[in-house]
């Protein structure tokens, strides 16, 4: 009997170590891997443009959608996410958002989508290249004056850089 058990558990062993021997680095997702990247938004002062200027009690708000992206906040610096199924993605820019008649802006970025691939278990991140924006300001809650683009591509190269700059 002792045998039996003994072949038994060299067995298990080997199964075990095949299992183990079949797993790869691709098997695991490491958190340090950069993933699809934000888009950063810095806000400056439109009467000191050199100056950052915090919003007051800003959110953002996908199009068609009624949950706004965070709480409102009042702060310097957004990073949002892109639709990474669609060419654009719309957003409302809301400041003072606690107010009866908040100040309100329509941006609509537009960009092309580039997926690449990452590895078996981290699948796919988005890229965005050929970035552009349309801002509305007809509207009477217009609060935005101007944006300017820093830059055309959105990629992990540049996902911790301002990519668009809201003078307000």
């Amino acid at each position: 009997m002792p045998i039996i058990n003994m072949t038994k558990k060299i067995l298990h062993l080997l199964l075990l170590l095949t299992m183990l021997s079949g797993c790869t680095r691709d098997d695991i997702c490491i958190p340090e891997i950069p993933k699809t990247p934000l888009l950063i938004v810095r806000f400056y002062d439109a009467q000191n443009p050199d100056n950052f200027k915090a919003t007051t009690n800003f959110t953002v708000v996908k199009e068609g959608e009624e949950v706004a992206l965070f709480a409102p906040v009042s702060i310097d610096s957004i990073a949002i996410p892109l639709a990474t199924s669609e060419d654009f993605t719309n957003y409302l820019f809301v400041n003072n958002a606690t107010e009866t008649v908040p100040d309100i802006n329509f941006i609509s970025f537009n960009y092309t989508r580039a997926n690449e691939f990452i590895s078996r278990a981290c699948s796919f991140r988005t890229n965005f290249n050929d970035f552009s924006f349309l801002l509305d300001t007809t509207s009477s809650t217009s609060w935005i004056e101007n944006i300017v683009l820093v830059t055309d591509s959105i990629n992990v190269r540049n996902q911790h850089a301002a990519h668009i700059k809201i003078y307000h």
